[in-house]
């Protein structure tokens, strides 16, 4: 196996489990690196550290599978993991929820591995060159493990491209229909399995979509959900909240469709309106036609996909909370969301805080919340904690 050594000093990284070996971490090789293939690191005295692959074209040049020495890297290291990710959901996830986050990539020791669970089906997303190699183990460990009735494979994120891949979007075992219906927080949604956005469902939100419902909606409030998707804040705040209205914004008209699908799936249709377009636009045009609303999501894409762009992704935030802010009615409760790692916590807090000053509105805070607890972040890896949501309220009358 291809041996790579590091420099001196960087090795306390790797024993504090950070999974990562970047290209100007490496001292030498043992030989020219094959793209993709298995490797065992070692300090630069030659002490064993870790077992991973290797792609010395990325900038991330090594992910770590294992820190044993004596663990190969073969069928039954899959199984094992995937055993381990499966009985770990099966303890957290609630009965009323159909779907969930099976493989959370280094949060499950399985970098570059994506796995979510549609009621019986599974849609794999890999990333990296070195787990596309090694994909047939990984697929036949969840076929023996997790018994679906398919698998599918939805590889179609720019990741890969940074890692030498093309895009790929085909089944990989069973039969795949186009779309499964799932049940969250005891909720019907349709999910578009082939061709849809992302794995076809973002299942990270949903601790926060039923906190959201439960606490911060009231029977017959008017809801905001900008960036709606498939309408999960929104339906939630309609079946659990007694919501009397819902605004659904989004610029994808097939989103749109599906969400107006699971509307009616949960018998909210005629609460449930839908608004298409650019969400800048929409609520800039909402906010100055004077427009209020009793509740508030706010839930963007990443703006912040990489660390240059920070500074125009927090301006585009901050316009979007300060529409937001002036929208709320009088003790309204606003939740807004980044999920770009690149916005820390803190970074999220000062451009509420930034928008809060410019509105002279005063915001009580009662939370901050993360992705759910099936999409788990490790503390050694801050970049696995991606996911931020504020939940805060105004207050009933003017100070």
């Amino acid at each position: 196996m291809l041996q790579v050594s590091i420099k001196k000093g960087r090795e306390k990284r790797i024993r504090g489990f950070h999974p990562w070996v970047y290209r100007n971490d490496i001292l030498s090789f043992s030989r020219r690196p094959k793209p993709g293939e298995l490797c065992i690191v070692r300090d630069h005295k030659g002490a064993f550290l870790a077992k991973g692959y290797i792609n010395p074209d990325s900038y991330i040049s090594i992910r770590i599978l294992t820190y044993r020495k004596d663990e190969p890297i073969d069928y039954e290291f899959f199984r094992r993991r995937v055993e381990e990710a499966y009985s770990y959901r099966q303890q957290i996830v609630p009965e009323n929820c159909s779907a969930f986050r099976l493989i959370h990539s280094e949060a499950d020791y399985l970098p570059g591995l994506i796995v979510d669970y549609y009621s019986g089906y599974l849609v794999v997303q890999v990333t990296t060159l070195g787990m596309e190699a090694l994909k047939e183990k990984v697929v036949r460990a969840l076929v023996d493990v997790v018994k679906p009735k398919g698998v599918y494979e939805k590889s179609t994120v720019p990741a890969r491209e940074l890692e030498g891949l093309q895009m790929v979007e085909q089944p990989l075992y069973g039969d795949i229909p186009e779309r499964v219906v799932i049940t969250e927080n005891g909720i019907k949604f349709n999910v578009q399995i082939v061709g849809g956005q992302k794995t076809g469902y973002f299942l990270d939100q949903r601790e926060n979509k039923l906190l959201f419902a439960k606490e911060f909606v009231k029977e017959g409030d008017r809801v905001l959900d900008a960036f709606c998707h498939l309408g999960g804040f929104g339906i939630h705040a309609l079946v659990l909240g007694k919501a009397g209205e819902v605004v659904a914004v989004d610029s994808s008209q097939l989103a749109l469709d599906l969400a107006k699908e699971n509307a009616r799936l949960n018998g909210v249709e005629d609460r449930f309106k839908t608004v298409k377009g650019d969400a800048f636009k929409v609520l800039k045009e909402m906010q100055l036609s004077g427009e209020k609303f009793d509740a508030i999501v706010i839930d963007p894409p990443a703006f912040a996909k990489s660390k240059k762009v920070l500074e125009q992704a927090k301006r585009g935030y901050k316009e979007l909370f300060l529409r937001g802010i002036k929208m709320l009615k009088p003790g309204g409760s606003l939740v807004v969301c980044s999920c770009s790692h690149h916005v820390t916590p803190p970074i999220l807090e000062e451009i509420l805080l930034s928008a809060a000053y410019d509105t002279r509105t005063p915001l009580r805070v009662l939370y901050t919340t993360y992705q759910a607890k099936d999409h788990p972040f490790v503390l050694q890896i801050p970049e696995s904690r991606y996911l931020k949501c504020i939940f805060a309220k105004t207050f009933p009358q003017e100070v």
